[in-house]
């Protein structure tokens, strides 16, 4: 899957959104509106070199994303697409508890951003972050090891209060 693809599936469900959204159906509406969104997160990793198995993680895609687009100095389009995240997805869609006109508003939101991310895909599609992936799977396995540490720390702490309390009560 390429960056032109995705945006074009962006695009696409953005529309079926506004169709469900002309329908009434402002749920099914968010669901692809949201879609939208995560195809435009997609197609940014893609066109700077991640492949499309890695960028449509949430493991190795958000934290890339994100380091991008505070690169780009784009902290606000960051916060944006964890609002619609919250919003979109799981409040509006999975949760169903945010209220018509609020989710409708959002979705209509969504358009700008898109157009935004798509200015900026074409700005940077030349970038060849390829190598930061292998930096990403560092970080994982980093990341693994420690949890690892921490699970090993949190035994023996626990082994060492049970000696210390058996070892008192003995007396």
């Amino acid at each position: 899957m390429n960056a032109m693809e995705l945006i074009e599936q962006a695009v696409e469900s953005y529309n079926k959104a506004l169709e469900f959204l002309g329908k009434g159906d402002v749920f099914d509406a968010a669901e692809k509106a949201w879609r939208a969104v995560e195809n435009i997160r997609k197609a940014l990793l893609v066109a700077v070199g991640i492949p499309y198995d890695k960028a449509k993680t949430i493991n190795y895609g958000y934290p890339l994303f994100s380091r991008i687009l505070r690169a780009l100095g784009q902290k606000d389009l960051l916060e944006k697409y964890e609002w619609f995240e919250s919003i979109l997805h799981a409040k509006g869609f999975y949760g169903q508890i945010i209220p018509f006109d609020e989710l409708k508003e959002t979705i209509l939101e969504v358009r700008e951003w898109l157009e935004k991310m798509r200015r900026i895909i074409g700005n940077i599609s030349k970038a060849d972050l390829s190598d930061a992936l292998k930096i990403m799977e560092k970080i994982m396995d980093l990341r693994r090891e420690l949890l690892r540490a921490n699970m090993e720390y949190t035994r023996l702490n626990d082994e060492l209060r049970s000696l210390i309390d058996k070892k008192i009560k003995q007396r």
